[in-house]
């Protein structure tokens, strides 16, 4: 081997432990950007757009609920958490980067969920309870894991993880009645 080759892998070794030392996303890290938006009442929309170290939350109560987070070029870990509770609930996520986490909780009517991550080692988690339920979570790469639970109704849900060639990708998705749909590609 060559010494460059020899001090690009010495380097690639040193940010894969520098990644795993650094946990923005669950632990707070003090060089993360934090963001929370709290919403009560009637016409909520809600956009959080970061990059870097992140932890964003958005938590909606009421009724025309939208709420969107996009988070890019995290080197430490994303976290993104939607919690929305009543009425017309919409989510679309974001997350580009390695170690993401993305959290949704939906409780009432017209639920719809979209979550897109690029990168290694990136975690999926939604909850919908009733009635026009739809999850959509894909994750690319490799070693992701995505988790849904539905219970009620119009129910679907999509989880397409990797590309051909990715391994190590995980589903996991409990769905309890009326229209049942499930879709699992990886």
């Amino acid at each position: 081997m060559h010494l460059k080759e020899i001090l690009l892998l010495i380097f690639i070794m040193f940010m894969t432990t520098t990644v795993s030392a650094f946990d923005c996303g669950y632990n707070g890290y003090r060089g993360c950007a934090n963001a929370d938006i709290e919403q009560i009442g009637a016409f909520n929309q809600a956009d959080i757009e970061t990059s870097g170290m992140n932890r964003v939350t958005i938590r909606q109560e009421g009724i025309k609920n939208i709420a969107n987070i996009k988070q890019s070029f995290a080197l430490f870990g994303n976290n993104a958490e939607i919690l929305q509770y009543g009425s017309h609930n919409s989510v679309f996520q974001n997350q580009t980067g390695l170690n993401n986490y993305i959290y949704v909780e939906q409780l009432g009517t017209f639920n719809v969920s979209n979550q897109i991550q690029k990168g290694n080692n990136n975690i999926a988690s939604a909850i919908q309870f009733g009635i026009g339920n739809t999850i959509s979570q894909t994750q690319y790469t490799s070693h992701n894991l995505a988790l849904a639970l539905q219970i009620g109704f119009y129910n679907k849900a999509y989880q397409i993880q990797g590309l051909t060639g990715t391994n190590g990708n995980k589903s996991n998705l409990h769905q309890i009645g009326f229209g049942v749909l499930t879709i699992i590609i990886q």
